[in-house]
């Protein structure tokens, strides 16, 4: 049975080591083949990916922006610092694409952070997914997997559901091709967002305002998922000439693709 813990956490508001925290915190409670699930902003923050709005000074392209989508040439200049490419927007926001997702103003955040400041996206989320997942191995003797979560925003949907931004040691998309169904079609095309699916069930435990619950371990998942693998934003993502949303759109090229 699949089972999910949340974790609660005192905020923290300056770099620290994540790795540490990871272990102190839950370290002794963890099973083999269980899934830490920890939010991307709080590998952030550990990584002192803060920043002060009123220290950035803006340039034309991100005055031009602010103007076009009525927003803070401060924040257009942090998206374009961040983007991989720039979709488009609707006023207050920008869509961009960033490590293979497209997200909102790169994934900038100004929730639960200081007034004035933001959170950026982190540098490597696969690195400290591996990091957190090799220490605990040498430090616990547990073999686990770490799946980078941020919350999203879907096509045609109300609200946010999770998204994997990297993973470590678990087979985070399962390729279903050559299997076959309940009547006996084989799928040709078909995957599992196993990451995606794990983000979203954590995400109902961490909430998106004052939950104070960045870390969800989830127990249930089995060790025949877990591999030696890192998977960063381009090996979630797929070419804008396979996404059926980009493409019906008319969006031929992309950063990502």
């Amino acid at each position: 049975m699949l089972t999910f813990v949340p974790v609660p956490t005192p905020a923290k508001i300056s770099r620290f080591d994540l790795v540490e925290f990871v272990d102190r915190r839950i370290g002794a409670e963890l099973d083999d083949g269980d899934v830490i699930v920890i939010s991307s902003k709080f590998v952030a923050m550990s990584e002192g990916r803060v920043v002060k709005l009123a220290t950035v000074r803006p340039g034309a392209k991100a005055k031009e922006l602010a103007a076009r989508h009525h927003m803070d040439p401060k924040l257009c200049e942090l998206v374009i610092r961040e983007s991989d490419e720039i979709i488009g927007g609707i006023p207050g926001f920008i869509l961009a694409a960033k490590d293979g997702l497209l997200t909102p103003n790169a994934g900038i955040d100004k929730s639960n952070v200081a007034h004035g400041m933001v959170v950026l996206y982190p540098m490597k989320s696969e690195v400290s997914a591996r990091k957190i997942r090799e220490s605990l191995k040498f430090s616990r003797g547990v073999s686990v997997g770490v799946v980078v979560c941020d919350s999203r925003l879907s096509p045609t949907r109300k609200g946010t559901t999770g998204v994997a931004v990297a993973s470590s040691g678990i087979e985070a998309v399962l390729d279903m091709r050559g299997r076959s169904d309940l009547f006996g079609n084989v799928l040709k095309v078909t995957s599992q967002a196993l990451a995606d699916d794990l983000a979203s069930a954590a995400e109902v435990l961490m909430g998106e305002s004052d939950e104070a619950t960045p870390l969800v371990v989830a127990r249930g998942i089995g060790r025949d998922l877990l591999i030696d693998e890192e998977y960063d934003g381009g090996r979630f993502a797929i070419s804008t000439d396979d996404d059926v949303f980009l493409r019906s759109l008319g969006h031929s090229q992309s950063a990502y693709a």
